[in-house]
């Protein structure tokens, strides 16, 4: 049992110091130091070979022209002779003789009737010879011809001797079933031999090795060099997400104040921006949580402060009469009922806040739920003579969670009637496309200030706190309407002019989006 103790503690050792090992191979940075290098070892390697090769090429290239000019002056002298080249002590044998050492090779000269008339090697002379690039010079179809022998050590020349004349033909014309002879001349050259020139290319081989040595010594430059730029733009492309990350370990510690101004690439300044303009909603999030707190707070002590109030005023008086009673004890009730709606109000909006939310969707009219809100609400405009007007242009049928979003049109509805005035309207209008369903509110009321309508989907902000005791709002219904209209992917507009009246329109999905 220890011995597995053993084994598993030191497998578990090797894995926590492999972890960080593993980490560093998977960072971008180590990514883009092996990226880089070898994209630029790649393109060393393979422009080194094809400058090498091409070079070669070109080399060779190069020593067959020039081989090619040296034999057709060589074939005009040989034609000049007349092939008469068989003696050595010939000045034309002597020349030949003398090219070919020149060349590190071999010249084999061929007459029309195939025979070697000449051969500086001597081993061939006077012999004949029949193959087929010789035959296929001989008859005009191969102009010249150059191929590599003996593992790329020669390269063997083939170059006809031609004799320029001037040769009459005739040419015969089928025109209409008659035959016409025209005789013309044209300039035809006639092969009267070939020449055939063995050139060694070791020259050009070892040109090749002293690259190749060369080469050796730039590819290591390059490839040190590679090295070093693949260091230097592994560290500095990844700076910036560096110190990004670092200012989001400051943030998740806490430092909402932190901000970066760095200069860099559009990306990364991009990101920048972003990053800042998260942290602003993060300091306003937290301060609207810091706010909501303290008005939570404020929001339930006032009531049970007033409560308290009333309870000592009791208390401390002796013979109370009952009427004096009844009116502390009534308004106990109703302090206590404003209590008990404030956290109501509260326990719906988390209840809406939270991520996964239940919602119940199912297929409702739209007409008859805003005509059953509006029979509940008309009692209450009444009281101040305030008139509810409902317009419907059509039926509408949508797919909905009929509790929370009548509780949303109800929150907009009443609002519109308790900071509305006395003899007052509210217009309801109900309109759809094929894709949305519509409902807007309007009203006569004291309208919202411009510099206020941007926060009045706040939880507990008022824009006007003493009518909100007034009227008993809690400053969390429109909060708890927008969420309900979120929920269901919709989304609510507001306009207003302050003593001119407020409108809220609000646009649904026909079909639920989940």
């Amino acid at each position: 049992m220890n011995r597995s103790i053993f084994i598993r503690s030191g497998v578990s050792a090797i894995t926590s110091r492999a972890k960080p090992i593993l980490r560093q191979l998977k960072s971008s940075q180590f990514l883009i130091f092996i990226f880089v290098l070898l994209v630029t070892l790649i393109m060393i390697i393979a422009y080194g070979q094809i400058f090498q090769r091409s070079y070669h090429n070109r080399s060779i290239q190069n020593k067959i022209l020039q081989v090619q000019s040296q034999c057709n002056i060589l074939a005009s002298q040989v034609l000049l002779n007349d092939f008469m080249i068989s003696s050595t002590t010939d000045n034309l044998s002597i020349e030949i003789d003398q090219l070919a050492s020149i060349l590190e090779g071999r010249i084999i000269i061929i007459d029309s009737e195939y025979k070697i008339v000449k051969d500086t090697y001597a081993i061939e002379q006077n012999k004949y010879m029949m193959s087929n690039d010789v035959h296929e010079m001989m008859i005009g179809r191969l102009p010249s011809k150059s191929k590599i022998l003996d593992q790329n050590r020669y390269v063997e020349i083939l170059v006809p001797i031609l004799d320029s004349s001037v040769v009459t033909t005739t040419i015969e014309n089928n025109t209409s079933g008659s035959k016409t002879s025209n005789t013309g001349s044209s300039d035809v050259r006639q092969v009267k031999g070939v020449i055939i020139c063995m050139v060694s290319i070791q020259d050009l081989i070892e040109t090749d090795a002293y690259m190749q040595e060369q080469g050796r010594i730039w590819y290591a430059l390059f490839i040190f060099l590679s090295f070093v730029v693949s260091l230097v733009l592994a560290y500095v492309i990844p700076k910036p997400i560096r110190i990004l990350n670092k200012k989001l370990k400051q943030v998740s510690e806490g430092h909402l104040d932190e901000t970066i101004d760095m200069e860099s690439s559009t990306e990364i300044m991009d990101l920048t921006e972003t990053f800042n303009h998260i942290l602003f909603k993060l300091q306003l999030l937290e301060n609207s949580r810091q706010e909501f707190v303290s008005n939570v707070s404020h929001e339930l002590k006032t009531p049970i402060t007033s409560m308290k109030v009333l309870a000592d005023s009791l208390l401390v008086q002796e013979d109370v009469p009952a009427e004096m009673y009844r009116e502390f004890m009534t308004d106990i009730a109703e302090e206590i009922e404003r209590e008990n709606k404030i956290i109501n109000d509260l326990l719906t909006l988390v209840r809406l806040d939270k991520q996964a939310v239940d919602i119940n969707i199912d297929t409702v009219s739209i007409n008859m739920l805003l005509e059953l809100l509006l029979k509940r609400i008309r009692p209450i405009a009444a009281k101040r003579n305030i008139e509810i007007v409902y317009e419907s242009m059509r039926e509408v049928l949508a797919e909905i969670d009929e509790v929370k979003l009548s509780l949303a049109f109800a929150n907009l509805i009443e609002n519109a009637v308790k900071y509305n005035i006395d003899n007052g309207w509210v217009r309801v209008v109900l309109d759809a496309d094929h894709k949305f369903f519509y409902v807007k509110v309007t009203d006569s009321g004291v309208g919202i200030p411009e510099d206020c309508q941007e926060r009045v989907f706040e939880r507990f902000y008022r824009v006007d706190k003493a009518r909100s005791r007034e009227t008993g709002g809690t400053g969390l219904g429109l909060a708890i309407t927008r969420n309900a209209i979120l929920l269901h992917k919709g989304a609510i507009n507001l306009y207003s002019k302050e003593g001119e009246g407020t409108t809220f329109t609000v646009r649904i999905p026909l079909m639920y989006i989940a």
